[in-house]
């Protein structure tokens, strides 16, 4: 084949809507906060919780909500409106706890409005985000992905990175 056939192929793949070479898809779990829609690796989730009888600790730092007894090892909870400096909501029947693993190793929990399912993104979409140095929360935002909702309108899909939480006990 000559590289005139090669670029006439290539070509025809694109007007096909088929990738040229290998593509990396990672799997996320979506979820919402303050109707916005946040997803984790679900490779970090371990599971996922109705409801749970959460103990406050004082003094801790403001987005802990306090800790559970997870099948006997004790789980810190976080809740995600706080974290990402949103407006506090009460728990109820579409909130949700998501069991992550941190960087340490440890097990931490947080409390989101809802999760929605899990999807699948092709990395070459992922925008990497803006960071803003003042907002704690927005250092654990991998990037950003757009997709298309039913409706058939662009919804942003905001992919989190708890894998540093350990590190709230310690600020």
């Amino acid at each position: 084949m000559s590289q005139n056939d090669y670029s006439r192929m290539e070509d025809h793949l694109d007007d096909m809507g088929l990738e040229q070479g290998p593509t990396v898809v990672t799997r996320w779990v979506s979820f919402t906060v303050a109707d916005e829609t946040y997803a984790l690796n679900v490779l970090d989730v371990q599971e996922v919780l109705r409801a749970a009888e959460i103990t406050p600790i004082p003094g801790a730092h403001p987005a802990i909500r306090g800790i559970i007894n997870l099948r006997g090892n004790v789980v810190t909870i976080l809740d995600a409106r706080i974290f990402f400096s949103l407006p506090e909501k009460p728990f109820d029947d579409d909130s949700r706890i998501m069991v992550a693993e941190l960087r340490s190793g440890e097990v931490a929990g947080i409390v989101v409005d809802s999760v929605a399912e899990v999807i699948a993104l092709d990395e070459e979409l992922v925008k990497e985000a803006k960071r803003s140095s003042s907002d704690e929360g927005s250092s654990h935002i991998l990037g950003v992905v757009t997709q298309q909702s039913e409706k058939g309108n662009d919804k942003l899909i905001i992919l989190v990175d708890l894998k540093g939480l350990s590190d709230l006990g310690e600020k």
